[in-house]
């Protein structure tokens, strides 16, 4: 049936003019591995869309960061990938993936079960793709999906009240070190023109768990072998997050001391909009140069060149 479809979708490309056809990629042929690369594919956006119809923006980011972690993980073995499981894996597989798509449906907004609905459709694909002795090669993708419920659990566990606190503080800092006339008030961060309030969504705690979730990623995908370097690099993952996002609150101050709160498109955009994610980008690349600079201590010199003698 897979052979019918792409030999009819090759014909009608074969009806197109030439400058059309050039411009449309070949259709892979149906092998089990091109077939299960697509069916993974469809797993990974089925369940970023989920959380972006039901999850904030940040949470969003978080799951579109692990599935693309698997996808550095795995990228190595993607040339030799030849599936051939178990008939019951595959039955297995089969039923994991139906029962991840009808759970996903009813989902509507905070749901625990989301976050683990990655990881058991990456041991689906798992069994779909490898005999249980041989599901040791997907161990490192299967940890970047663990960390989505590992996140949710972190969001239940920790308390919020002394994060938000020290972000009031945070931030009130930074308005001191430019010279504003500042006051902090337990959550609040108060110009006299107005302030901000530090709520438990708005304390970075899903921003210094994104700088984290890239840490381990970086961990996975290009491994640092010191142990003093993975504590430094643990350690610098959530303080910048939490730098980071006291910039930000500290931005919103401003905003609001000068007229422009809550309901105003400069206070909304950095504070629930796409001006939020700047943050987090930045976060991202501060921590990258970081990872990079522990990561070439560990690297051999590079070779001299030869002086001008020994090149004649």
């Amino acid at each position: 049936m897979s052979n019918l479809v792409v030999r009819l979708a090759n014909r009608l490309l074969m009806k197109l003019p030439p400058s059309w056809r050039a411009a449309i990629p070949a259709i892979p042929p149906p092998t089990p591995r091109n077939l299960w690369l697509a069916l993974a594919a469809a797993v990974a956006i089925q369940n970023s869309a989920v959380f972006q119809s039901s999850q904030s923006e940040h949470t969003t980011v978080f799951a579109v960061l692990v599935w693309g972690g698997a996808v550095i993980c795995m990228e190595d073995q993607f040339e030799d990938l030849n599936p051939r499981p178990a008939a019951w894996g595959l039955i297995l597989g089969t039923l994991l993936l139906l029962w991840v798509l009808a759970r996903s449906a009813v989902i509507v907004h905070w749901d625990g079960l989301l976050f683990a609905l990655a990881p058991i459709g990456g041991l689906a694909l798992g069994l779909m793709a490898e005999k249980p002795a041989r599901l040791g090669r997907f161990r490192d993708p299967l940890l970047c999906l663990m960390l989505l419920p590992g996140f949710a659990l972190l969001m239940r566990v920790l308390p919020e009240a002394p994060l938000s606190l020290l972000t009031a503080r945070l931030s009130g800092i930074w308005l001191s070190i430019l010279g504003l006339d500042v006051v902090v008030n337990s959550r609040s961060v108060l110009l006299p023109g107005g302030g901000v309030q530090v709520l438990g969504p708005c304390n970075g705690l899903d921003l210094m768990a994104q700088i984290l979730c890239v840490g381990v990623i970086f961990l996975l995908a290009f491994p640092i072998r010191s142990w003093g370097s993975r504590c430094l690099m643990f350690l610098a993952a959530p303080l910048i997050g939490l730098i980071c996002n006291t910039l930000r609150i500290a931005l919103l101050a401003i905003f609001a001391g000068n007229g422009h709160s809550k309901g105003s498109w400069w206070f909304d955009f950095f504070h629930e909009s796409t001006g939020s994610l700047v943050f987090s980008g930045v976060a991202v690349l501060i921590f990258g140069m970081v990872y990079m600079r522990l990561l070439e201590r560990e690297l051999p010199p590079l070779p001299s060149p030869p002086s001008q003698g020994e090149a004649t």
